[in-house]
Formats: structure tokens, sequence, C-alpha cells
């Protein structure tokens, strides 16, 4: 039995005969592409040039005085695949988004199957005929290294891949209600932001909110009593997950209190002609 490679010469097979000298050889199937039986001394020798599956094939030695069979296996394997690639890793994916498909380039024998290991992203897919990654992530899934084989009758070949898919980035962040023209002590009414795309994994504002106002990091709410008069002013507030980012503008202007409760005392005054008035101060609660 010869287990042989496509492209590799086979050592030489050089048979052993009892009894009469054969004088002609013959061999049934034929042998496989490239492969020759020399019909004066039975030896197989050649250098395959195809793929071939395990065959039993049957030798005959004769002579003037009749015949004699033997029977050999021979098994064409092709050459194993020694070198596989795939040119973009690491790929860094988006939820939702489908990937631009990856053809893998091999050197060595054709490859008859590929296969992964572990289990590709939710949403993607390893052709086993090309070997072809392809498709759209549904799930965010961190940064994970995948074995990707290619096999045929010869051997196989390994390439490594990492894969990060990340969430689709915030967008349409929005506040309404703005501009937000508060008052100095007096809590503003929470204004909390609409937004679409992924899920927002931390919120920051530029320049900082007027003092005793707060970006709550983790919703982006905007909440607080100022405490101070701010003239009117733009502030930029940013979405943000592993995806991207998005960002809007609020205007916001903090007033003092008004004035309140003005007295004069005393209220009433009795004043004399071409005497100068004592100076009456008021007095006034509110800002």
């Amino acid at each position: 039995s010869s287990v042989l490679t496509k492209g590799v010469a086979m050592t030489t097979v050089t048979p052993t005969a009892s009894g009469g000298t054969p004088t002609s050889w013959s061999i049934s199937p034929s042998l496989p592409a490239g492969l020759t039986l020399d019909t004066s001394s039975g030896e197989i020798s050649g250098t395959p040039t195809a793929v071939s599956s395990s065959t039993v094939y049957t030798v005959t030695a004769s002579n003037a005085g009749g015949s004699g069979t033997a029977t050999v296996t021979i098994q064409v394997n092709d050459v194993a695949p020694y070198s596989v690639s795939y040119s973009g890793t690491p790929f860094t994916l988006t939820k939702g988004t489908a990937m631009t498909a990856v053809t893998p380039s091999a050197s060595g024998g054709a490859v008859d199957s590929w296969s992964v290991s572990p289990t590709l992203p939710s949403g993607l897919t390893l052709d086993s005929s090309t070997g072809v990654l392809s498709g759209t992530p549904t799930a965010i899934v961190s940064t994970t290294t995948y074995t990707i084989t290619a096999t045929n009758t010869g051997g196989s070949a390994t390439a490594t891949i990492s894969i990060l898919v990340n969430d689709a980035a915030p967008s349409g962040v929005a506040f309404s209600g703005s501009p937000f023209t508060l008052t100095k002590g007096t809590a503003m009414t929470t204004a909390t932001p609409s937004v679409s795309g992924g899920t927002v994994t931390s919120w920051s504002v530029s320049p900082a909110l007027p003092a005793g106002l707060s970006l709550d990091n983790s919703t982006g709410a905007i909440s607080g009593t100022p405490t101070a008069i701010t003239s009117s002013a733009t502030y930029t507030i940013t979405a943000t997950n592993a995806g991207g980012s998005d960002s809007t503008t609020v205007v916001i202007v903090v007033n003092d209190v008004a004035p309140s409760s003005i007295i004069y005392s005393p209220s009433s005054l009795s004043l004399t002609k071409d005497v100068t008035m004592s100076a009456v101060q008021p007095q006034s609660s509110g800002g």
C-alpha cells in the first residue's frame, strides 16, 4: 500500500516473482496520472499529477506458461496547504453593519474545506468551501482570537485572526427646551436627552456647566440648582460608546432672582419747605 503526494516523485516499487520469469506485466485499472508500470520489469514509478482516492490495482505477470497476479493499493493526496492568511486582521466591526467580505490567500495544495474555532460572532460566517469571511454582526463582542484551518487530503494549515464588534455609535442626541433660562437659587426642571443608535456608555459636557448644575455621566440628564448668575452660553454635550460619539449643543442663562418686598421706612414723610429731608433708604428682598 502506497500513500503518495501529488507532484512528488514516488519511490520506485519493484516486484518480486517466483516461478518462471515473467515476460510481460500489465495492470488494471489504469494507474493514477503520472505513474507508469514498466511492462518489462513490472516496476511502478513516476510522479503523480492528480489527486486519487485509495484504489486497489491488480498487477498481472505473464509468460508463455501462464500468469500470476498481485494487488497494490495506491492513494494520491494533494500537497498540504502550507500558508494561509487573511488581510485586514484585526477586524474592528460595528453591530448591525455588514463587514466587507474577506477572501483568504493560501499557498500549497488546493483547499478542500475550511473551518473555524471558536464559533464566530453571531451574524458572521466562514464559507466552508471558499474560506470567505462575511456577514453582519448582531451582537457586541470583545476582542477575540479565532483559528481558521484550511484542509485537504494532504494535511492542513492554519491562520489566526482577531475580531472586535463594537456597538453602533450614538446618533440624534437632542435636548428639548434649549435655551434654558434659569434663576439663581431655583432648581431647574431636569432635562433628559433623547438619543438614537447604540447604547450610550458615557456623557460629557464642555465647557463646565454653571455652578450648581451637573450632567449625569450615565443618563446625560442636566439638573441642579444654579448658584451663580451666568450670562447666556453654549455648552456641547457628547454621548459616547465604543463605536463612536455624537454631540449636540444647549444654551443656558442664569438670571438673578427678581427684587421683591421693597419697603421705605418710614413710609410716611412730613417735610418742610426749603428744609433738606433726611435720606430714606429702601429695604428689599430677592435679587
